[in-house]
């Protein structure tokens, strides 16, 4: 049985791509229309977008009569989750009007992520509530393919978003006459009184007082407020853990690897190769691949993201980090 890497289908589809943009050029630097059909859909698509589905990638999307966007991309949930501005192969993309939409989008849209492209040029634009204007830059022509492909999934893939991310059921035990009694909540668990937690998605738990807390069965946290005070949709806790490790990989530019996790031990939280052993997501620092290493329980994964939150300078943390149920 044979297997395919989302990295290496990626991979693919940009060297297709960038073979693409060689063969057409002279089309290409004078029609937006062909860049986006012949270099730019087929990312989106590598990355998870259905370019098809207008619910998920909504195109030439307008607000106000005024602002217009080339894809509008939707999260799970149907809510506005990233811009991708298309220009014709060569445009100039660091235009001070260019910045200034920008900022302009990220408030009429309410999107937190902001991409302007020309297929082989991309400038990433994040973080943008707190009025960032410096952009992520990297090429499909210039820069390594593969670290070109870590730095799309890192920003783009739509499982980030929740497309393709199936929740496992929760056992239906009236549906089974055998289980008489209420399954034992493991030893680690993180609860520990019997205060259950009920809050609003707009009741922040610190993250150090969650070990307080009576959790529901199969309870996740839903938004993270990250030390920044920028917030984030999550599914789960490890999400926690990868926010707080993104967040840590951007404010930090002198971190040095293999990087130990909070038990300082065996395992690398942050490493240059991929594990040999256990989950790992796949990011990039200082224009070179990284792994995160992500084979926690939820009590490890907390303790750990924690763990990073203490990495941070004492001007990158405004309030506690916290979630809501």
């Amino acid at each position: 049985m044979s297997f395919s890497s989302p990295l290496a289908s990626l991979y693919t589809t940009l060297q297709s791509v960038r073979l693409s943009a060689e063969n057409n050029a002279t089309l290409l630097r004078k029609n937006e229309a062909a860049t986006r059909a012949a270099l730019i859909d087929p990312i989106l698509r590598a990355l998870g977008w259905d370019t098809a589905n207008v619910q998920m990638v909504e195109p030439e999307r307008t607000i106000g009569g005024e602002l217009r966007v080339d894809y509008l991309l939707h999260n799970a949930a149907g809510k506005p989750q990233v811009v991708v501005e298309a220009k014709c192969l060569g445009a100039s993309l660091d235009k001070h009007g260019y910045v200034s939409k920008v900022l302009g989008y990220a408030l009429g849209f309410k999107v937190q992520t902001v991409f302007i492209t020309d297929g082989m040029q991309w400038h990433c634009y994040s973080n943008l509530h707190k009025g960032n204007t410096e952009a992520t830059i990297f090429s499909l022509a210039e820069d390594d393919l593969l670290t070109a492909a870590l730095q799309l999934i890192q920003w783009l893939d739509a499982a980030q978003s929740g497309h393709g991310i199936v929740e496992a059921p929760t056992p239906d035990l009236a549906a089974n006459p055998v289980a008489t009694e209420p399954a034992k909540a493991p030893k680690k668990a993180i609860a520990k009184t019997s205060k259950s937690v009920t809050a609003s998605a707009d009741s922040f738990v610190e993250l150090n007082h969650i070990n307080t807390l009576q959790l529901e069965p199969n309870q996740k946290p839903k938004r993270l407020r990250l030390p920044d005070g920028s917030m984030r949709d999550i599914k789960s806790w490890k999400d926690i853990l990868l926010e707080a490790c993104e967040l840590l990989l951007q404010k930090n530019t002198t971190l040095s690897f293999p990087f130990p996790d909070k038990s300082g031990k065996k395992t690398a939280l942050f490493s240059r190769q991929k594990p040999l052993k256990g989950s790992s997501y796949a990011t990039v620092y200082q224009g070179q691949p990284l792994y995160v290493y992500t084979n926690y329980s939820a009590p490890s994964c907390l303790a750990n993201a924690l763990y990073v939150f203490g990495k941070l300078s004492d001007q990158d943390k405004q309030q506690a980090a916290a979630v809501a149920f």
